[in-house]
């Protein structure tokens, strides 16, 4: 009995061998081999495909070193990729939303093919990123791989609809095109795709803040029209507009006719008109907006019927089918009326800015965050296009480290689960003065988030920071982790403006010695110069953060020499980087102040607090400093 089981078992053995083997097989037999293959377009393809095909020629050539053809369809082809409609296409995908692609292989064949004007290049870029390991992490770090025997393989069936129509970011990165089409940014606030890379999705005039700015600017109305500006508090005041009244629609409207005729593009998706308020709360109280708010239980009450009428004259021209109207749920507009309801091709864009972003927004337990799901959810339920304007950084002290990390997901999940069509993640815009935290990996990240909110999100972080910085990265995933359990407690959040000496509560010694271990280890584990400079850029958050609460090398329990000396080397690096501001608002630009740098906290060392008496005693500083030093060097004279 025992050498029959014996048998038995051998014998199932080698069968389950024989079926692996099999199935490995079968396996590389379906593999579609690259450097056989032609791209195949169609003899009438539009320029968007064509676009898309001469695209992944591109980086299949750099990935194989290979020379790869782009044919028409008309040709014969054994061994094809097939780019946007051809004869090779079986179903017809124009009909879908814009964005949505399909990718398929079978046999010698890889299909990609999409809908309206960007779903072929999604598809292209999306092919590149899961099956041939590129990666578009920053607009100059791309991972492009050398695998001169690439296959695909077989039996790849996805189909991807988006599930935004409008998303913007605003960091470096997301003002490169080539960073925006592989990543799926589609708004063009800070780019301008061309038609064959498939277009933006544009505000036409400004993105915002557009009553008083460019529609019914006092310069040109005030004084002859006074009763066209907001009645506040028993004044007229040049900073908002009394929105019922008819004058006032009608200036309007033929301002923003006038945008349209100069801008106007009939074969974009989607462009977009802001009719929005200043960014100030000099409301107008007349008798007649007065009365449409209290109906409607909020000043949007008057806000969305201003932008209702206005929509409703665009539209009665027949001219302009694929224009919306945008307006702010902002502030004092936040919370939705109870009576008017947006019209079909009216966007209402519901801003963040009161927000906790430490906290998920739905956390229960956080009372700014409990509100703002409350005008979520009103808005929802009365809104077709509702966007979101969102806030990813200390516009205080941006150069402070901002651990929002853990609400990035989470945030945006919420957003797509209550019908939001549109976000605008806004964060340090300016970075090219002020590029010192994590503000590019937030961009990446995000725009991946927007891409799928359900992404696998750890993963997507550690690729990044890899890619970035190194096999090193690994060490700031660990910072990042720390930061991040730090970054709110029950009673503390994360707000947009941040005072860094009150940012990480409850940060422990042990937590701060680990983290500086964590960076010293990113940077001896870096391969190229570019990675250790991309981690002594980013390490100027962390050191900006000890800085301020007297941690580490800037810590008050050592000599004054080595304090102030950590304080001009944080500073010489600030100037190093190209860091000329550490926040949003004038006055926040760096000062040269040594005597403000040696003595006092680092949120002082702007401009702001520039003042001749400062100058005056500044020598002294600088005096005081030298002298410091070489009492140091005597006293430890085996250190030099």
């Amino acid at each position: 009995m025992k050498n029959a089981k014996k048998f038995l078992c051998i014998c199932l053995t080698l069968i389950m061998l024989a079926s692996l083997f099999a199935v490995s097989s079968s396996a590389a037999e379906l593999g579609f081999d690259v450097s056989e293959a032609v791209i195949v377009i169609s003899q009438n393809a539009n320029k968007t495909d064509k676009y898309a095909a001469e695209r992944l020629k591109y980086y299949l050539d750099e990935i194989t070193d290979n020379n790869i053809q782009i044919v028409t369809d008309n040709m014969n082809a054994d061994v094809a990729i097939s780019v946007g409609a051809t004869n090779r296409t079986d179903a017809d995908f124009s009909s879908g939303a814009d964005g949505s692609y399909i990718i398929t292989s079978s046999g010698n064949e890889i299909i990609i093919n999409g809908a309206g004007n960007k779903g072929t290049i999604n598809g292209v870029y999306a092919f590149l990123e899961k099956y041939c390991d590129c990666h578009w992490y920053e607009s100059e770090v791309i991972i492009v791989p050398k695998n001169a025997e690439l296959e695909i393989p077989a039996g790849i069936d996805v189909e991807y609809t988006p599930f935004f129509e409008y998303t913007e970011a605003d960091t470096k990165s997301a003002c490169d095109p080539e960073f925006c089409i592989a990543n799926g940014l589609t708004g063009g606030i800070y780019k301008n795709l061309t038609d064959e890379q498939g277009g933006d999705v544009d505000y036409l005039g400004l993105p915002s803040h557009t009553l008083t700015s460019i529609y019914c600017n006092p310069s040109k109305y005030f004084d002859e029209h006074p009763e066209y500006f907001a009645l506040h508090n028993g004044l007229r005041t040049q900073k908002q507009l009394c929105l019922t009244n008819e004058d006032v629609k009608d200036v309007v409207t033929k301002e923003v006719f006038e945008v349209l005729s100069q801008q106007h593009n009939p074969e974009a998706s989607v462009q977009i008109l802001s009719i929005t308020q200043a960014d100030n709360s000099e409301y107008c109280m007349c008798k007649n907006c007065a009365k449409l708010d209290d109906e409607n239980g909020s000043h949007a009450g008057t806000m969305i019927t201003f932008a209702n009428e206005i929509a409703k004259r665009v539209k009665e021209t027949g001219k302009y089918d694929n224009v919306v109207i945008d307006t702010f749920a902002y502030q004092y507009t936040r919370t939705a009326p109870s009576q008017v309801v947006p019209r079909e091709d009216v966007i209402v864009r519901l801003c963040s800015i009161e927000c906790c972003f430490g906290h998920p927004l739905d956390d229960p337990k956080c009372k700014e965050n409990v509100r703002f799901m409350e005008d979520l959810e009103a808005w929802s339920k009365i809104c077709n296009r509702l966007y979101i304007w969102n806030y990813n950084l200390n516009s205080d002290e941006s150069v402070n480290i901002n651990a929002n990390f853990g609400t990035l997901q989470r945030n945006t999940q919420i957003f797509y689960e209550h019908n939001v069509k549109g976000i605008y993640q806004q964060g340090v815009f300016y970075i090219n003065e002020c590029d010192g935290e994590f503000a590019e990996m937030k961009t990446y990240l995000l725009s991946k988030l927007m891409q799928d909110p359900y992404l696998d999100y750890e993963a997507e972080m550690l690729g990044y920071l890899t890619g970035v910085y190194g096999p090193g990265g690994k060490h700031l995933k660990e910072f990042i982790d720390i930061v991040t359990e730090h970054a709110v407690t029950k009673t503390k959040h994360l707000y947009l403006e941040e005072d860094s000496r009150f940012s990480l509560p409850g940060m422990m010694p042990w937590e701060v010695s680990r983290c500086d271990e964590l960076w010293e280890m990113a940077k001896a584990e870096a391969e190229t110069d570019e990675q250790l400079q991309q981690i002594l850029r980013s390490e100027i958050c962390w050191r900006y953060w000890k800085c301020s609460n007297k941690r580490s090398e800037f810590s008050l329990f050592q000599s004054p020499y080595l304090q102030m000396k950590a304080n001009q080397e944080l500073y010489e690096d600030f100037v190093k980087f190209g860091i000329t501001k550490m926040g949003e608002f004038p006055g926040h630009e760096l000062s040269d102040n040594e005597l403000r740098r040696y003595t006092r906290r680092i949120y002082t060392w702007i401009t702001l607090y520039d003042s001749p008496v400062w100058d005056a005693i500044n020598p002294l500083a600088v005096k005081m400093y030298e002298a410091l030093e070489r009492i140091y060097i005597f006293l430890h004279p085996r250190m030099y």
